[in-house]
């Protein structure tokens, strides 16, 4: 079986909570995930578009991981869309992403009362995320969801207790969807 991919952004990493935890958890599991930190790899923001097609190719299930940044992914993760998901290769006549299940996982700052139709960001967090869906399903990928973490600020929420809860939880999730038919 194929290993999923997750590709992690963010800007910040060093001082993450969520998402560095999340990686954390993913690493204990080496024979079924591959982490792939953008920023690690590619300090300087120069991105190698061949050895992305490569890791790619040679995985299975693909996962975008980042913080929620300005209601978007992070920049480099902006760029990595931009210089990977290129034409006949991921879509016109090319198709290497069809069928394959592709997912996002995120976390936010602000809690699920905010990313409300009443809340001040006047929206479900999911809705922001629209465009990459989009891209995605545009490559002929299979959108397979997204795992979140709402209130990554509050320190009433993001207590160790459930931010290690939603570690596992992230991890199940991923299984959840490379063993879905």
């Amino acid at each position: 079986m194929k290993k999923t991919l997750v590709i992690v952004d963010h800007p910040h990493f060093d001082r993450s909570v969520i998402t560095r935890r999340w990686v954390e958890e993913l690493q204990k599991y080496p024979d079924e995930f591959v982490v792939h930190k953008l920023q690690s790899s590619y300090p300087r923001g120069q991105i190698d578009p061949a050895m992305e097609h490569s890791l790619i190719e040679n995985n299975g299930t693909v996962v975008f991981q980042f913080p929620m940044y300005w209601f978007n992914c992070p920049p480099l993760l902006k760029q990595w869309l931009d210089q990977v998901l290129t034409s006949d290769w991921a879509f016109g006549k090319g198709h290497k992403l069809e069928n394959r299940k592709m997912a996002i996982a995120y976390s936010c700052g602000s809690g699920e009362s905010d990313y409300s139709p009443e809340g001040k960001h006047h929206r479900v967090a999911d809705d922001y995320l629209l465009p990459l869906v989009h891209s995605i399903e545009y490559c002929h990928a299979t959108f397979a969801g997204t795992y979140s973490f709402l209130g990554a600020a509050n320190p009433e929420k993001a207590t160790v207790e459930n931010i290690a809860e939603s570690a596992r939880g992230y991890v199940e999730f991923l299984r959840g969807i490379a063993t879905a038919d």
